[in-house]
């Protein structure tokens, strides 16, 4: 007998895939690129046509839109499409030599690490990496962006040491902004929930012991 379930996902995959983009990087990565093309057309048109000479109105406009204007517009735009992709499991899973192996446990449907249970169960819908790993709020975002920046730059200039540390314990915090006040979480962390929320209990002392965070194969 066939297995139903391998075959709905074999045919639901792509349609989740799908569903699952993000529209606005999807389109917007090909506005970019349009912008940047055009810019250089405007350049080429005004070096041919005019032959690098400023001679009006017409070729100052020309000018200024491809040199200053698109230019200007396309790294705003490009900055903030790559920190949004910057969020992404593919872009963590681009540092092999140091990640490889975390993102391997996290994606194992196998494994038993709070990492693979919070993806294999779709508790966080995309981006489980850096959703995990930054706090919460403005400063949370920007906090993951900077350490983002010195984690890139500490990869391609070889000054990183294996195996990866986190430069700090794990914050309750970071559990419960998706997890404090859900009914299940509010039922059984009654008696020391408040204990949690002041960091006096760390939740990996609990579930750290069943579910360590990450379970690495050599």
């Amino acid at each position: 007998m066939p297995d139903h379930g391998l075959l709905f996902w074999a045919f639901a995959a792509p349609v989740l895939e799908d569903f699952a983009q993000d529209p606005i990087e999807f389109h917007g990565s090909r506005l970019l690129t349009g912008l940047l093309l055009f810019g250089i057309a405007l350049l080429l048109c005004n070096l041919i046509y005019y032959r690098g000479r400023i001679a009006g109105s017409l070729s100052w406009g020309l000018l200024i839109s491809g040199v200053v204007l698109l230019p200007s517009v396309s790294i705003l735009f490009g900055t903030l499409l790559m920190f949004e992709r910057a969020e992404q499991v593919e872009f963590c899973a681009s540092c092999h030599v140091a990640m490889q192996a975390y993102v391997q446990d996290l994606e194992n449907p196998d494994s038993q690490s709070l990492a693979a249970v919070h993806y294999k169960n779709r508790y966080i819908p995309r981006n489980q990496c850096y959703i995990c790993h930054t706090s919460f709020g403005l400063f949370g975002t920007a906090q993951a962006k900077i350490a983002g920046v010195v984690d890139v730059r500490k990869y391609y200039t070889g000054t990183f040491h294996l195996p990866i540390k986190m430069r700090e314990p794990y914050l309750n915090t970071d559990c419960l902004k998706c997890h404090a006040g859900a009914v299940k979480w509010s039922r059984l962390h009654a008696e020391f929930g408040n204990a949690l929320l002041a960091d006096e209990v760390s939740c990996l002392g609990c579930h750290g012991r069943d579910h360590p965070a990450h379970i690495l194969t050599k």
